[in-house]
C-alpha cells in the first residue's frame, strides 16, 4: 500500500449547512469503552440528551458544524456540542475558500492511497485524488470483470476524472495500481444518490454504508473547527 495517510482536513466539510432542524441533533460517530453499546456509531441524540460516560469511555460526537471527543467518566449535555457547532459553522465555513479546497479532497472524491468502501453521490462527477502532486503519475483502474483503463495526473495536479470507459457500479470493486511502483489499493463502490445537506445527516449515510475513510475525513475536518 501507499505511505502514511496524509492530513486531509480542508474540503471534507465544504457542504451546505442550511438545515435548521439539524441544529437540534448530534450523532455518535465513534464509540469505545464500557458504554459503547449505549452510544453506537450512527445513534442520533437530541440537543436535550444527557450523555453519561464511564471510566474508559471515549465517544466522538458530531454536530452540525463541529465534532467533539468526550472522555469518561463524566456527564455531558448534547446541547453544548450543538451550540458549539452552530458557532463553528458561522466561523469555519464562512472562511472556507477555493484556494483551501484546491489542496484537499472532497469527501466525495476517491483518495487513491486508501482502500475500502467509497460512497458515491454522482458518478458523472467522480474524481480521483492523490496527495503527492510533485511529479506526473499514472495508475491503471481495473473492474472485477477485467476491464481496465489507464489515467494520469500532470505534475502539480491533484485531481483527475474517473475513467469514462469504466462504468461506476454500486457493489463493484475496483483495483487501482500505480505505474512504475506496483503499489495497489482497492475501492468498493456504494452509490448513495442525494445525501442530506447537513453534517449530521451526511455522517449517518456514511456510517450506514460503511464508508469509514470518508467518515474519518468528515469528522477530522469538523474537529478542526473547535
Amino acid at each position: 500500500m501507499m505511505r502514511a495517510k496524509p492530513m486531509l482536513w480542508g474540503a471534507a466539510i465544504a457542504i451546505a449547512l442550511s438545515s435548521t432542524a439539524a441544529l437540534a441533533n448530534v450523532v455518535v460517530v465513534k464509540s469505545l469503552g464500557p458504554s459503547a453499546k449505549a452510544y453506537p456509531p450512527g445513534k442520533t441524540l437530541p440537543a436535550s440528551a444527557k450523555i453519561t460516560l464511564q471510566g474508559g469511555d471515549v465517544v466522538t460526537i458530531l454536530g452540525p458544524g463541529a465534532a467533539k471527543t468526550l472522555r469518561g467518566p463524566g456527564n455531558f449535555e448534547a446541547s453544548q456540542i450543538s451550540l458549539a457547532s452552530a458557532a463553528s459553522q458561522r466561523g469555519r465555513f464562512g472562511a472556507l475558500r477555493a484556494a483551501e479546497v484546491a489542496h484537499n479532497p472532497s469527501i466525495w472524491d476517491i483518495d487513491v492511497t486508501q482502500s475500502g468502501k467509497v460512497c458515491v453521490t454522482d458518478a458523472s462527477k467522480l474524481q480521483l485524488w492523490r496527495p503527492n502532486t510533485e511529479a506526473e503519475a499514472s495508475v491503471e483502474v481495473q473492474a472485477s470483470d477485467g476491464s481496465k483503463q489507464k489515467l494520469s495526473w500532470a505534475a502539480g495536479k491533484a485531481l483527475t476524472a474517473w475513467p469514462g470507459t469504466l462504468a461506476v457500479k454500486s457493489g463493484e470493486q475496483y483495483q487501482i495500481e500505480w505505474s512504475g511502483t506496483g503499489d495497489k489499493s482497492s475501492v468498493d463502490v456504494v452509490t448513495v444518490g442525494a445525501v442530506p445537506n447537513d453534517l449530521v445527516g451526511t455522517a449517518k449515510v456514511l456510517i450506514e454504508n460503511g464508508c469509514q475513510n470518508q467518515l474519518d475525513l468528515l469528522v477530522a475536518s469538523a474537529s478542526k473547527s473547535n
